[in-house]
């Protein structure tokens, strides 16, 4: 079950992570396409950074007190809907005014980054909840490789996406990974051991409390 929770985690990270980075790969696409300019775009991307940050102190506190596995399923679910969000306003962007796209596209990225920061919080706390001291530095780090995998998946997965059926299928496709990670998270990611019927991991490891 910890090695189980451990996957979860790092696999259900690495597609947060997937969700992420959908926008710097159809940047470029989407300023040929004249739809928003560079500083639009920057500005949508700035968004995301500013809910992360300040979500990351909020969520980080309340997925100490939650259900981990609900929490980052969560997370992901609305990082997905908000994906597949941008990718149906680009498919409508000709009927739409500019203005009208950059706020919409700058609201939904916000959203983003606001559940993009409920997703490190619960994999971590799992790591801590499963694994004893004497194993957590090593599963932390190979846990730690979910970033470099996800943006791997990302460029490739997203920018295969993009170049055979447009800019609009990144943000998609993107969302489907979202969703595929929620499944892993739900059947895999489990919130204690005592909610398994087991002992705490300091008991099972014969480890000081």
């Amino acid at each position: 079950l910890g090695f189980q929770s451990f996957l979860a985690g790092t696999i259900g990270y690495s597609l947060y992570y997937v969700c992420r980075t959908s926008l710097n790969v159809v940047k470029k696409p989407i300023l040929d396409s004249g739809m928003l300019d560079a500083s639009q775009l920057g500005l949508i991307g700035s968004v995301l950074l500013f809910a992360y940050a300040i979500g990351k102190f909020v969520n980080g506190f309340l997925a100490d007190h939650c259900n981990i596995k609900r929490f980052m399923a969560t997370g992901l679910i609305v990082s997905a809907a908000a994906n597949f969000s941008l990718g149906i306003l680009g498919f409508a962007s000709e009927s739409l005014p500019t203005m009208m796209l950059f706020v919409l596209f700058a609201i939904m990225w916000g959203i983003n980054g606001w559940s993009q920061s409920m997703g490190a919080p619960p994999a971590i706390i799992a790591l801590s909840r499963w694994f004893p001291l004497s194993k957590r530095g090593t599963y932390y780090g190979f846990f730690s490789l979910s970033h470099n995998l996800g943006e791997w998946l990302s460029f490739l997965f997203v920018g295969i996406l993009v170049s055979v059926a447009g800019w609009q299928w990144g943000f998609i496709g993107s969302s489907l990974a979202g969703v595929t990670g929620v499944i892993v998270i739900m059947f895999l990611l489990h919130d204690t051991p005592q909610s398994k019927g087991l002992p705490s991991v300091e008991e099972m490891a014969n480890e000081a409390k």
